[in-house]
Protein backbone atom coordinates (compact mmCIF):
# COMPACT_ATOMS: atom_id res chain seq x y z
CA UNK A 1 0.00 0.00 0.00
CA UNK A 2 1.35 3.10 -0.92
CA UNK A 3 1.85 5.58 1.26
CA UNK A 4 -0.67 8.19 2.44
CA UNK A 5 -0.45 10.99 5.33
CA UNK A 6 -3.81 11.30 5.79
CA UNK A 7 -3.49 7.62 7.55
CA UNK A 8 -0.65 7.82 9.27
CA UNK A 9 -1.06 7.17 13.02
CA UNK A 10 1.06 6.70 16.13
CA UNK A 11 1.76 2.86 17.30
CA UNK A 12 4.01 2.91 20.03
CA UNK A 13 5.46 5.98 22.10
CA UNK A 14 8.22 5.15 24.43
CA UNK A 15 8.19 8.21 27.47
CA UNK A 16 12.01 9.17 28.08
CA UNK A 17 12.59 12.10 31.12
CA UNK A 18 14.94 14.12 28.51
CA UNK A 19 15.28 14.79 24.66
CA UNK A 20 16.45 12.57 21.96
CA UNK A 21 18.55 14.39 19.95
CA UNK A 22 20.06 11.25 17.50
CA UNK A 23 18.35 8.08 15.93
CA UNK A 24 19.35 5.60 13.67
CA UNK A 25 17.89 2.13 13.32
CA UNK A 26 18.85 -1.51 11.40
CA UNK A 27 17.11 -1.49 7.79
CA UNK A 28 14.71 -4.16 9.18
CA UNK A 29 13.44 -1.88 12.23
CA UNK A 30 14.45 -4.99 14.34
CA UNK A 31 16.22 -2.16 16.54
CA UNK A 32 16.51 1.25 17.26
CA UNK A 33 19.71 3.56 18.94
CA UNK A 34 18.26 7.29 20.05
CA UNK A 35 21.08 9.26 21.53
CA UNK A 36 19.91 11.80 24.34
CA UNK A 37 21.59 14.79 26.52
CA UNK A 38 21.69 12.25 29.15
CA UNK A 39 24.95 10.82 26.73
CA UNK A 40 24.02 7.44 26.24
CA UNK A 41 22.61 5.59 23.20
CA UNK A 42 19.19 3.92 24.53
CA UNK A 43 18.64 0.83 22.18
CA UNK A 44 14.87 -0.36 21.56
CA UNK A 45 13.44 -3.21 20.08
CA UNK A 46 10.21 -1.94 18.06
CA UNK A 47 8.50 -5.92 19.37
CA UNK A 48 9.85 -5.71 23.02
CA UNK A 49 6.56 -6.13 24.98
CA UNK A 50 7.94 -3.13 27.32
CA UNK A 51 8.06 0.37 26.02
CA UNK A 52 11.52 0.53 27.30
CA UNK A 53 15.30 0.39 26.63
CA UNK A 54 16.76 -3.11 25.93
CA UNK A 55 20.07 -1.58 26.75
CA UNK A 56 21.87 1.73 27.47
CA UNK A 57 25.20 2.16 25.84
CA UNK A 58 27.61 4.86 28.19
CA UNK A 59 30.71 6.27 26.75
CA UNK A 60 30.10 9.95 25.43
CA UNK A 61 31.40 12.70 28.06
CA UNK A 62 28.46 14.87 26.86
CA UNK A 63 24.95 14.97 24.39
CA UNK A 64 25.01 12.36 21.82
CA UNK A 65 23.95 14.71 18.60
CA UNK A 66 24.54 12.06 15.43
CA UNK A 67 24.02 8.15 14.78
CA UNK A 68 24.43 5.86 11.84
CA UNK A 69 23.93 2.01 11.28
CA UNK A 70 26.65 0.43 9.56
CA UNK A 71 25.68 -2.65 8.16
CA UNK A 72 29.45 -3.84 6.58
CA UNK A 73 31.81 -5.62 7.53
CA UNK A 74 28.89 -6.47 10.31
CA UNK A 75 26.76 -4.88 12.18
CA UNK A 76 28.19 -1.43 13.84
CA UNK A 77 26.72 1.82 15.04
CA UNK A 78 28.72 5.25 14.93
CA UNK A 79 27.90 8.14 17.45
CA UNK A 80 28.91 11.31 17.49
CA UNK A 81 29.13 13.99 20.63
CA UNK A 82 29.22 17.87 21.87
CA UNK A 83 31.89 16.10 23.25
CA UNK A 84 34.04 16.28 20.07
CA UNK A 85 34.27 12.58 19.58
CA UNK A 86 32.98 9.94 16.61
CA UNK A 87 32.80 6.16 18.42
CA UNK A 88 32.34 3.15 16.13
CA UNK A 89 29.95 0.51 18.58
CA UNK A 90 29.21 -3.18 17.93
CA UNK A 91 25.51 -3.45 17.07
CA UNK A 92 24.31 -5.95 18.55
CA UNK A 93 26.22 -6.37 22.18
CA UNK A 94 27.23 -2.61 22.46
CA UNK A 95 30.98 -2.69 22.65
CA UNK A 96 33.12 0.41 21.68
CA UNK A 97 35.49 -0.58 18.77
CA UNK A 98 37.11 2.38 17.81
CA UNK A 99 36.99 6.31 19.11
CA UNK A 100 38.61 9.42 16.81
CA UNK A 101 38.60 12.85 17.49
CA UNK A 102 36.99 14.12 15.12
CA UNK A 103 36.61 17.96 15.40
CA UNK A 104 37.25 20.98 17.11
CA UNK A 105 34.07 21.73 18.10
CA UNK A 106 30.59 19.98 18.91
CA UNK A 107 29.79 17.21 16.36
CA UNK A 108 26.48 18.17 14.68
CA UNK A 109 25.93 16.11 12.21
CA UNK A 110 26.41 12.92 10.36
CA UNK A 111 25.51 10.57 7.28
CA UNK A 112 27.01 7.39 5.79
CA UNK A 113 26.89 6.55 1.88
CA UNK A 114 24.70 4.01 0.82
CA UNK A 115 27.57 1.09 0.64
CA UNK A 116 28.71 2.23 4.35
CA UNK A 117 32.08 2.67 3.00
CA UNK A 118 32.55 6.28 4.20
CA UNK A 119 30.74 8.63 6.88
CA UNK A 120 30.74 12.25 6.62
CA UNK A 121 30.83 14.60 9.68
CA UNK A 122 30.16 18.12 10.29
CA UNK A 123 31.09 20.18 13.20
CA UNK A 124 31.36 23.39 14.46
CA UNK A 125 34.87 23.94 13.19
CA UNK A 126 33.07 24.60 10.19
CA UNK A 127 34.77 21.39 8.57
CA UNK A 128 33.50 19.02 6.44
CA UNK A 129 34.76 15.61 7.34
CA UNK A 130 35.03 12.51 4.83
CA UNK A 131 36.59 9.38 7.02
CA UNK A 132 37.10 5.84 5.65
CA UNK A 133 34.63 3.45 7.88
CA UNK A 134 36.09 0.17 7.83
CA UNK A 135 39.49 2.07 9.05
CA UNK A 136 38.39 5.43 11.16
CA UNK A 137 41.26 7.17 8.48
CA UNK A 138 40.28 10.66 8.05
CA UNK A 139 40.20 10.87 3.79
CA UNK A 140 39.44 14.51 3.53
CA UNK A 141 38.49 17.65 5.38
CA UNK A 142 36.65 19.95 3.77
CA UNK A 143 36.91 23.54 4.31
CA UNK A 144 34.79 26.40 2.90
CA UNK A 145 31.75 27.43 4.88
CA UNK A 146 32.76 30.39 6.77
CA UNK A 147 34.09 30.77 10.02
CA UNK A 148 31.88 33.66 11.05
CA UNK A 149 28.69 34.79 10.32
CA UNK A 150 28.53 38.41 8.29
CA UNK A 151 27.89 40.01 11.87
CA UNK A 152 31.79 38.77 12.77
CA UNK A 153 29.53 36.29 15.45
CA UNK A 154 30.30 32.38 15.69
CA UNK A 155 28.44 29.98 13.12
CA UNK A 156 27.49 26.40 13.27
CA UNK A 157 27.57 23.58 10.49
CA UNK A 158 24.58 21.95 11.36
CA UNK A 159 22.94 19.28 8.71
CA UNK A 160 24.81 16.94 5.58
CA UNK A 161 23.42 14.30 3.09
CA UNK A 162 24.68 11.75 1.38
CA UNK A 163 23.46 11.12 -2.61
CA UNK A 164 22.11 7.99 -2.92
CA UNK A 165 25.30 6.75 -5.61
CA UNK A 166 27.43 7.64 -2.57
CA UNK A 167 29.31 10.42 -5.17
CA UNK A 168 28.38 14.15 -3.19
CA UNK A 169 27.37 15.08 -0.21
CA UNK A 170 25.73 18.36 0.86
CA UNK A 171 26.50 20.52 3.86
CA UNK A 172 24.80 23.43 5.41
CA UNK A 173 25.59 26.08 7.75
CA UNK A 174 23.59 28.40 10.19
CA UNK A 175 24.11 31.36 7.54
CA UNK A 176 22.40 29.74 5.10
CA UNK A 177 24.85 28.62 2.47
CA UNK A 178 24.86 25.20 0.73
CA UNK A 179 27.69 23.62 -0.58
CA UNK A 180 28.13 20.04 -2.53
CA UNK A 181 30.89 18.12 -2.27
CA UNK A 182 32.24 15.78 -5.00
CA UNK A 183 33.62 12.91 -2.37
CA UNK A 184 36.55 11.86 -4.21
CA UNK A 185 38.51 13.55 -5.21
CA UNK A 186 36.82 16.12 -2.15
CA UNK A 187 36.07 18.75 -3.95
CA UNK A 188 33.62 21.15 -4.05
CA UNK A 189 30.92 20.85 -7.04
CA UNK A 190 28.59 23.31 -6.00
CA UNK A 191 27.12 25.66 -3.63
CA UNK A 192 23.85 27.95 -3.59
CA UNK A 193 22.89 30.09 -0.38
CA UNK A 194 19.34 29.90 0.80
CA UNK A 195 19.37 33.17 3.19
CA UNK A 196 15.70 33.18 4.07
CA UNK A 197 17.02 30.61 6.60
CA UNK A 198 19.31 33.36 8.64
CA UNK A 199 17.74 36.17 10.61
CA UNK A 200 19.73 38.68 12.51
CA UNK A 201 18.75 40.54 15.22
CA UNK A 202 20.31 43.61 15.09
CA UNK A 203 18.92 45.95 17.82
CA UNK A 204 17.47 43.74 20.58
CA UNK A 205 19.75 40.68 20.89
CA UNK A 206 22.60 41.74 18.37
CA UNK A 207 22.21 37.82 17.39
CA UNK A 208 21.12 35.54 15.30
CA UNK A 209 18.59 32.19 15.07
CA UNK A 210 17.84 29.71 12.17
CA UNK A 211 20.06 28.28 9.65
CA UNK A 212 19.99 25.30 7.20
CA UNK A 213 19.19 22.38 9.68
CA UNK A 214 18.09 19.62 7.37
CA UNK A 215 19.14 18.39 3.47
CA UNK A 216 18.02 15.61 1.66
CA UNK A 217 18.92 14.44 -1.81
CA UNK A 218 16.08 13.17 -3.49
CA UNK A 219 15.96 9.28 -4.78
CA UNK A 220 17.24 10.30 -8.13
CA UNK A 221 20.36 12.45 -6.88
CA UNK A 222 18.81 15.37 -9.01
CA UNK A 223 17.33 17.27 -6.22
CA UNK A 224 17.84 18.91 -2.95
CA UNK A 225 15.85 19.52 -0.23
CA UNK A 226 16.54 22.63 2.46
CA UNK A 227 14.85 23.10 5.57
CA UNK A 228 14.96 25.22 8.58
CA UNK A 229 12.68 28.03 9.98
CA UNK A 230 11.85 31.04 7.67
CA UNK A 231 12.21 35.15 9.37
CA UNK A 232 12.02 35.01 12.96
CA UNK A 233 9.94 38.69 14.50
CA UNK A 234 11.87 37.43 18.05
CA UNK A 235 15.31 35.87 18.06
CA UNK A 236 14.58 34.43 21.56
CA UNK A 237 11.74 31.87 20.14
CA UNK A 238 10.91 29.34 17.48
CA UNK A 239 8.19 31.72 15.99
CA UNK A 240 9.08 32.00 13.05
CA UNK A 241 7.41 29.95 9.27
CA UNK A 242 7.89 26.63 8.98
CA UNK A 243 10.07 26.82 5.97
CA UNK A 244 11.70 24.04 3.02
CA UNK A 245 13.05 24.53 -0.51
CA UNK A 246 13.85 22.36 -3.26
CA UNK A 247 16.72 22.39 -5.29
CA UNK A 248 18.31 21.56 -8.53
CA UNK A 249 21.43 21.67 -7.23
CA UNK A 250 23.35 21.27 -10.18
CA UNK A 251 22.17 24.40 -12.08
CA UNK A 252 21.61 25.75 -9.06
CA UNK A 253 18.03 26.43 -9.61
CA UNK A 254 15.26 26.50 -7.15
CA UNK A 255 12.20 24.20 -7.92
CA UNK A 256 10.28 24.98 -4.68
CA UNK A 257 9.48 26.65 -1.68
CA UNK A 258 7.24 26.69 1.04
CA UNK A 259 6.40 25.48 4.10
CA UNK A 260 3.65 24.57 6.65
CA UNK A 261 0.87 27.19 6.12
CA UNK A 262 0.01 28.86 9.73
CA UNK A 263 2.32 26.68 11.26
CA UNK A 264 5.35 28.29 13.31
CA UNK A 265 8.22 26.27 14.00
CA UNK A 266 11.65 25.19 12.22
CA UNK A 267 12.51 21.97 10.48
CA UNK A 268 15.01 19.71 11.98
CA UNK A 269 14.82 16.59 9.38
CA UNK A 270 14.27 16.52 5.81
CA UNK A 271 13.68 12.85 3.93
CA UNK A 272 12.55 11.84 0.27
CA UNK A 273 10.17 8.36 0.57
CA UNK A 274 10.08 6.36 -2.29
CA UNK A 275 6.61 6.99 -2.84
CA UNK A 276 7.11 10.86 -4.00
CA UNK A 277 6.80 12.50 -0.70
CA UNK A 278 9.18 14.62 0.79
CA UNK A 279 9.01 13.92 4.65
CA UNK A 280 10.31 16.43 7.53
CA UNK A 281 9.80 16.82 11.34
CA UNK A 282 10.50 19.64 13.50
CA UNK A 283 8.67 22.14 16.05
CA UNK A 284 8.50 25.25 17.72
CA UNK A 285 6.09 27.60 19.01
CA UNK A 286 3.62 25.90 17.49
CA UNK A 287 4.20 22.55 18.71
CA UNK A 288 5.94 19.88 16.81
CA UNK A 289 4.68 18.51 13.55
CA UNK A 290 5.78 15.77 10.75
CA UNK A 291 5.29 17.11 7.76
CA UNK A 292 4.74 15.50 4.07
CA UNK A 293 5.24 17.34 0.73
CA UNK A 294 4.45 15.33 -2.46
CA UNK A 295 7.25 16.19 -5.08
CA UNK A 296 6.18 14.45 -8.06
CA UNK A 297 5.73 17.93 -9.76
CA UNK A 298 9.13 18.72 -9.63
CA UNK A 299 9.87 16.64 -12.40
CA UNK A 300 7.87 18.74 -14.95
CA UNK A 301 9.66 21.89 -17.00
CA UNK A 302 10.99 24.27 -14.85
CA UNK A 303 9.34 27.34 -16.49
CA UNK A 304 10.76 29.66 -14.02
CA UNK A 305 7.22 29.24 -11.99
CA UNK A 306 7.82 27.26 -8.35
CA UNK A 307 5.92 23.13 -8.58
CA UNK A 308 2.94 22.76 -7.49
CA UNK A 309 3.14 20.79 -4.36
CA UNK A 310 0.15 18.93 -2.50
CA UNK A 311 1.29 19.42 1.36
CA UNK A 312 -0.28 17.69 4.53
CA UNK A 313 0.80 18.08 8.14
CA UNK A 314 0.18 15.56 11.65
CA UNK A 315 0.63 17.83 14.72
CA UNK A 316 2.48 16.49 17.64
CA UNK A 317 2.83 17.46 21.17
CA UNK A 318 6.45 16.99 21.15
CA UNK A 319 9.65 18.37 19.34
CA UNK A 320 11.32 16.07 17.05
CA UNK A 321 14.58 16.28 16.60
CA UNK A 322 15.24 13.09 13.79
CA UNK A 323 13.41 10.47 12.34
CA UNK A 324 13.82 7.40 10.28
CA UNK A 325 12.41 5.01 7.91
CA UNK A 326 12.01 1.30 8.00
CA UNK A 327 13.56 -0.14 4.99
CA UNK A 328 10.03 -0.90 3.45
CA UNK A 329 8.88 2.75 4.02
CA UNK A 330 5.43 1.76 5.65
CA UNK A 331 6.97 2.58 9.68
CA UNK A 332 8.47 5.80 10.82
CA UNK A 333 10.31 6.36 13.83
CA UNK A 334 10.87 9.64 15.46
CA UNK A 335 12.69 10.79 18.44
CA UNK A 336 12.98 13.92 20.31
CA UNK A 337 12.00 16.30 23.49
CA UNK A 338 10.44 13.51 25.84
CA UNK A 339 9.87 10.47 23.68
CA UNK A 340 10.42 8.10 20.79
CA UNK A 341 7.30 7.19 18.67
CA UNK A 342 6.56 4.61 16.25
CA UNK A 343 4.64 5.63 13.34
CA UNK A 344 2.38 3.40 10.71
CA UNK A 345 2.17 5.56 7.71
CA UNK A 346 0.09 2.85 5.96
CA UNK A 347 -2.56 2.14 8.93
CA UNK A 348 -6.14 2.32 8.81
CA UNK A 349 -7.72 5.12 10.75
CA UNK A 350 -9.19 2.66 13.33
CA UNK A 351 -5.52 1.29 14.05
CA UNK A 352 -4.81 0.14 18.35
CA UNK A 353 -2.11 2.20 19.61
CA UNK A 354 0.20 -1.13 20.19
CA UNK A 355 3.26 -1.73 20.69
Amino acid sequence: MPLDPTRARSRATCNHPGTFFALAADPAGNRLYAGSDDRLIHVFDPSHPKREPVARWARHANYVSALVHIGRPRPRVVSGSYDRQLLWWDADGGEVLRTVAAHEGWVRNLAATPDGSRLVSVGDDMLVKVWETDSGRLAHALEGHARHTPQGHVTALYAVAVSPDGRFAASGDRIGEVRVWELDPGRLAQRFEVPVLYTYDPRQRKRSIGGIRALAFSPDGNYLAVGGIGQVGNVDGLAGPVHVEVWDWRQPRQRYAGGLQGHKGIINHLHFHPDGWLLGAGGGSDGGFLAFWQTGSLAGPADGKPAAVNVQRVKLDGHVHRFCLKASGNELYAAGYRKLEVWNLEAPRDLLNLW
